[in-house]
């Protein structure tokens, strides 16, 4: 059952503070309707007794002390999964961003997953092969698992990104199909359409789901991504 409120206690940059909270928990979403019509959402990064601190996710512009409905949702992030998500590109919180429409919702899942439990988990047996020497010799690629790549600047880590997406595969004995699903973080425009137009063009793009969150975003959105 979700809760409403109306007014805020303060607004710190993106911080907002909530008093006489009741039945929140870390971690909660939150929804703001500012004026009757602007929606934000945030999540609750702090409790303290009946106090809730809440980081809004697109900046608190436009937010004040009285014009603000706050309702707690009841449920942590969530983002909706279909297979109509391959082939198609959104922002850091799942929302589509290529103008081509929602997606067909088929099932909603905790964007922080469920706990593994180590005594059941299926041995990895299935290698994805990069292509790089280097990840596939010593940091091997488990289909299922995470390969984050971090870089500094002027390093080619946009084009290592896009070969291994082009070149992923199960090896030559599997004609088994898979997805890859891509998160690209602060990126520059120019970077994100690189990798829209490298994708489409070797012909990958209908089996990768990207996510792209650019470096005029919301900060906040980079920590949800991953």
């Amino acid at each position: 059952m979700s809760i409403e409120y109306l007014g805020l206690s303060s607004i710190n940059g993106p911080l907002i503070a909530l008093e006489g909270v009741q039945g929140a928990f870390f971690d909660e979403i939150v929804e703001f309707v500012i004026g009757g019509s602007e929606r934000k959402i945030g999540r609750i990064i702090e409790l303290y007794e009946d106090k809730a601190v809440i980081q809004v996710f697109e900046g608190s512009e436009n937010m004040s002390l009285k014009n603000t409905h706050t309702r707690l949702t009841g449920h942590p992030m969530e983002i909706g999964l279909s297979e109509e998500m391959l082939g198609r590109t959104f922002n850091g919180i799942g929302e589509p961003i290529d103008d081509l429409g929602p997606i067909t919702v088929e099932e909603v899942r905790d964007v922080n997953g469920l706990p593994l439990n180590p005594v059941r988990r299926e041995y990895p047996r299935n290698y994805i092969r990069t292509g790089i020497s280097a990840i596939d010799g010593l940091t091997t690629l488990i289909r299922g698992q995470k390969l984050p790549i971090f870089s500094g600047n002027g390093l080619p880590h946009d084009q290592l990104a896009a070969q291994i997406v082009k070149q992923a595969s199960l090896g030559d004995d599997s004609d088994e199909q898979f997805a890859v699903v891509f998160g690209a973080m602060g990126v520059k425009h120019d970077v994100a359409e690189f990798f829209r137009k490298t994708f489409e063009e070797s012909g990958v793009a209908d089996h990768v789901c990207m996510f792209l969150n650019l470096a005029n975003d919301p900060v906040v959105e980079r920590l949800i991504t991953p």
